[in-house]
């Protein structure tokens, strides 16, 4: 068995109503992506005010940043860092438009909650990403104004993000039903991984890889306001949501328990309220140990990610974190087997 990567082709049946929790603000849109939510909010905001600057973290990913680039709109970088803990160096000035706050890997403990009040207190546009804590205790900021996150990383789903307008209806509408071509390949990858993982000698790893990346290379030319897919609405309205929400608890209470003692780990967040369904446990170590470690489990079949991959933007945390997964995909035994695995490499080396 295989640990990690994309998530597969979904075939179990949608007997669930989500309606109700997908509900958080005003008016909600369901989108192709991350970045797509992010442009469609930026272009509702300009339709009634000039905007010149964003002040965005340094601990994410470029595509977030790219729909306010594309948009003539200045990024600033705020530093996130790690120092015994996630750390923030965020400054209040007059001259920033709209503050983007995030809420890492899923734990309550990480919301920017204070960050986005004293922003507002400014009057200042508070956008927040919501993608690490659809599953939280605690999603949100009550204080924000809009709300983004993508939902790829936590469902088997070919599309889908969000976009929340918290106290009004947006004024501009998605023009453009799906980008039919970037989906059409990503379900083709979707069926083929789910093949290979069930032994089906007939497809090849290298097939439906480069399948995934041929579609995330189209969503990079052509994200711009598109809707989600019906099929992977469906998947997110129907899908039972208590059970990924459990599992995730279950799964990051293991890593938890078992890594909490060894001398070469530290975790990113040391506590855990076993309340949040996390993304992934991110953990931090040596760089040089954290990259002979990553090839170790590669050469094991368990791929684990590196938040995120580094562009122009200098941060600590990148290089040296490691994100631990824990999603719905694997039970405990599953778990245990590959944190074992982790746990014996490093008291081997080091």
């Amino acid at each position: 068995m295989e640990i990690g990567s994309e998530f597969w082709e979904f075939e179990d049946e949608l007997r669930n109503d989500n309606r109700e929790f997908w509900n958080f603000g005003k008016d909600t849109k369901f989108t192709l992506s991350g970045r797509t939510s992010i442009y469609y909010v930026l272009k509702n905001i300009l339709k009634n005010k000039k905007v010149k600057k964003a002040y965005v973290p340094s601990y994410s990913c470029f595509s977030m940043s790219k729909p306010f680039l594309d948009l003539g709109i200045e990024v600033e970088y705020y530093d996130v860092y790690y120092n015994n803990g996630l750390k923030y160096n965020i400054e209040f000035r007059e001259d920033i438009d709209i503050f983007l706050a995030m809420n890492y890997f899923g734990y309550s403990e990480t919301n920017m909650n204070s960050y986005i009040k004293k922003f507002k207190n400014i009057g200042k546009i508070v956008i927040e990403d919501i993608t690490h804590s659809i599953c939280s205790s605690k999603k949100y900021s009550e204080y924000s104004d809009y709300l983004i996150g993508s939902l790829r990383k936590w469902f088997p789903i070919a599309s889908g993000a969000i976009a929340v307008c918290m106290n009004s209806n947006f004024e501009i509408d998605l023009e453009k039903s799906t980008n039919e071509k970037m989906i059409d390949i990503k379900k083709v990858a979707m069926k083929n991984k789910k093949d290979y993982i069930e032994k089906n000698d007939n497809i090849s790893k290298e097939t439906f890889l480069n399948e995934y990346y041929e579609s995330g290379k189209i969503l990079d030319e052509d994200y711009q306001n598109y809707s989600i897919d019906v099929e992977s609405l469906k998947i997110i309205m129907g899908i039972n949501l208590e059970f990924i929400k459990k599992s995730r608890i279950e799964n990051s209470k293991i890593i938890y328990d078992k890594l909490k003692n060894n001398i070469n780990i530290k975790f990113l967040i040391d506590d855990y309220n076993e309340r949040d369904g996390l993304l992934f446990v991110p953990i931090i170590l040596e760089k040089e140990k954290r990259d002979v470690l990553r090839k170790y489990l590669i050469e094991n079949k368990i791929y684990l990610p590196v938040h995120w991959p580094q562009e122009e933007k200098i941060n600590n945390i990148f290089e040296n974190e490691l994100s631990l997964i824990c999603d719905q995909r694997y039970d405990k035994s599953q778990i245990e087997e590959y944190i074992d695995l982790v746990i014996d490499f490093l008291n081997k080396n080091y």
